[in-house]
C-alpha cells in the first residue's frame, strides 16, 4: 500500500509540474507603430452589444451606422437593431418594440419567447426566437403571416444574424444553420438552404447579399450563393466582412482569408496566437486583438502595422461605421 501511495504521490507531481510548465502563449508583435488613443467619449458605458447595434446603460443606442440615439430604451429592453429609422428593441420576457428615432412607441407585440433576433422593412416585420420559431407579423394588422418551428439548438453562438428582406422575399437566418427563404405578401415558403450542418454552434451569425450572390456563415462554414452555383469554405470563423469586391474571412485562430465573389483564395495572412475582436474596414482593414493592439492592414494583405490600445480587452466592444466603441470611449478610424 506504502509503494501505490508513493507512486501515486509521484504521478501527481510530474502532472501539476508539467501543467504548471504549459505556458499559454499570446499574440507578440514583432514592431509597434505607436499608440493609439480614444478620441471621443460617450455619455455612458456600453451595456450590451447585438450583431446590429450596442446599447448604453443610460438608455442611449448605438446603431450599425456609429449614429448614437436616445429612443428612450425601456429598463430590461435590448436594443436589437435600426431599419430605416425604426428601431427594435426586446424584452427578456418575449416583448418586441419598434420604435421611432424620437423614442415613440410603433408597433408592440408579446411572442412569448425571448427574441434571438428581428428585422423589419415598412410593415412586415421578421422575429426569431430563441426556441428558432420564425415569425412574420404585418404591423398594421398585427396578423401574423407566417410561422414555422424549426429545430432547437442545445447551444448557441452569440452571433445571431437578424432576417433579411431582399424585394418580395424575407431570408431567415435560422438558428440550426439554415435559410428560411419565404414570401413576405402571402407567407408561402419558397424555399430552405442548409448553410452547415453542425449540432451545437450552428446558428448563422453572418448573412448579407452584394449583387446578385448572397452571403451566409455559421461558426465553421461561409457559403456564397449566386445564380450559377454554391461555393463554400470551411473554416472556425470569427467574422466577415464584404467590401466592394472582396470577401474577408477572419479566423477565431488569428487567420484572415481574402477571397473574391466566389470565395476563391485570393491571399492570406497569420497572426499567431491573436484573438480577434472586432473588424472594421474602410480604405484599410481595421482588427482589434483582444489583448489591446489595432492592426492596420491593406486591402490585399500585403502590408500591415500594429498599435497598442490603451487597455486590452475585458468587456464589451462595439464597431459601427468610422468608430470603434469601448466603455465610455470611441476611436475613429483614419
Amino acid at each position: 500500500m506504502t509503494k501505490i501511495i508513493s507512486f501515486l504521490f509521484v504521478a501527481l507531481c510530474v502532472f501539476f509540474m508539467n501543467g504548471c510548465g504549459t505556458k499559454r502563449q499570446y499574440f507578440e508583435p514583432e514592431n509597434l507603430h505607436g499608440n493609439i488613443k480614444f478620441d471621443g467619449s460617450l455619455s455612458s458605458d456600453i451595456k450590451e452589444v447585438a450583431r446590429d447595434g450596442a446599447s448604453l446603460k443610460n438608455g442611449t443606442v448605438i446603431t450599425s451606422n456609429g449614429n448614437v440615439i436616445d429612443i428612450n430604451l425601456e429598463e430590461g429592453h435590448s436594443f436589437l437593431g435600426e431599419f430605416d429609422g425604426k428601431f427594435i428593441t426586446a424584452s427578456p420576457y418575449g416583448i418586441v418594440h419598434v420604435k421611432s428615432g424620437e423614442g415613440n412607441l410603433i408597433y408592440s407585440k408579446d411572442v412569448g419567447m425571448i427574441i434571438a433576433s428581428a428585422a423589419i422593412d415598412e410593415n412586415a416585420l421578421a422575429i426569431i426566437t430563441s426556441d428558432n420559431t420564425l415569425l412574420l407579423v404585418d404591423t398594421n394588422s398585427n396578423v401574423t403571416i407566417f410561422q414555422k418551428k424549426t429545430d432547437s439548438m442545445p447551444s448557441l453562438d452569440s452571433r445571431i444574424a437578424a432576417p433579411y428582406f431582399l424585394g418580395s422575399l424575407v431570408i431567415f437566418p435560422t438558428l440550426d444553420g439554415k435559410l428560411v427563404i419565404v414570401d413576405r405578401n402571402d407567407g408561402s415558403l419558397i424555399r430552405s438552404v442548409v448553410v452547415s450542418a453542425e449540432r451545437d454552434f450552428n446558428n448563422v451569425i453572418f448573412l448579407d447579399v452584394v449583387e446578385d450572390r448572397m452571403f451566409a456563415a455559421t461558426a465553421k462554414k461561409i457559403i456564397g450563393i449566386s445564380p450559377t452555383n454554391i461555393n463554400y469554405i470551411d473554416e472556425d470563423i470569427k467574422d466577415i466582412i464584404l467590401l466592394r469586391d472582396r470577401v474577408f474571412v477572419f479566423t477565431k485562430n488569428g487567420k484572415v482569408i481574402l477571397t473574391d465573389l466566389d470565395l476563391k483564395v485570393l491571399g492570406e495572412q497569420k497572426f499567431p496566437f491573436a484573438i480577434f475582436s472586432a473588424v472594421a474596414a474602410k480604405d484599410k482593414l481595421y482588427i482589434i486583438e483582444k489583448r489591446g493592439y489595432l492592426i492596420k492592414n491593406d486591402l490585399d494583405l500585403k502590408n500591415f502595422e500594429v498599435f497598442k490600445l490603451p487597455f486590452d480587452i475585458e468587456d464589451f466592444l462595439f464597431v459601427a461605421d468610422d468608430k470603434i466603441y469601448y466603455g465610455d470611449s470611441f476611436y475613429t478610424i483614419e
